[in-house]
């Protein structure tokens, strides 16, 4: 385990070869993938039996597709949040990445039931907002604390 947090941190330098560069951006992306995908497993799972949308087949419904649009995001999202230079660029980027998963979850109800309208995209992201501040709140703060691991400055590799 120590030899993995070396290789991820930038400030050991053992990123000499560019195939090594290659692999500590895919543990990044890894880790920045799995970090939200679990927070937002991990919230929804507590929140069972708490929270009114998460009553019914909570695991088909809410869990399974909320990860799936989380992954998809966090993959589309980790260039563009590779490139911000301050915390709160990037924070607004994992904001915009919060309404996508939302509308992308509104998009699902949609066509998962038959006599659903468009209305259910802007009530999705209503209701992300409503109940999912506490979860953003949650992935923001996990990778603004790990920021410097998830996010290194150019200067900070070796080129």
């Amino acid at each position: 385990m120590p030899f993995v947090c070396q290789v991820l941190d930038p400030q050991t330098r053992l990123a000499t070869s560019p195939t090594m560069r290659f692999a500590m951006w895919v543990g990044r992306v890894v880790i920045f993938v799995g970090l939200n995908v679990w927070i937002v497993s991990a919230y929804c799972r507590a929140m069972v039996g708490k929270l009114e949308p998460l009553e019914f087949r909570p695991e088909e419904f809410v869990i399974r597709p909320l990860m799936v649009f989380t992954a998809v995001v966090s993959v589309l999202l980790y260039p563009l949040l590779l490139h911000q230079r301050t915390r709160l660029n990037r924070g607004l980027l994992l904001y915009l990445g919060f309404v996508l998963i939302s509308a992308l979850y509104g998009l699902h109800l949609w066509n998962q039931f038959p006599d659903g309208s468009a209305w259910a995209v802007p009530l999705a992201v209503v209701g992300g907002h409503l109940y999912g501040a506490p979860v953003f709140l949650m992935v923001l703060l996990a990778n603004l604390l790990l920021g410097r691991m998830l996010f290194p400055m150019p200067n900070d590799e070796v080129k």
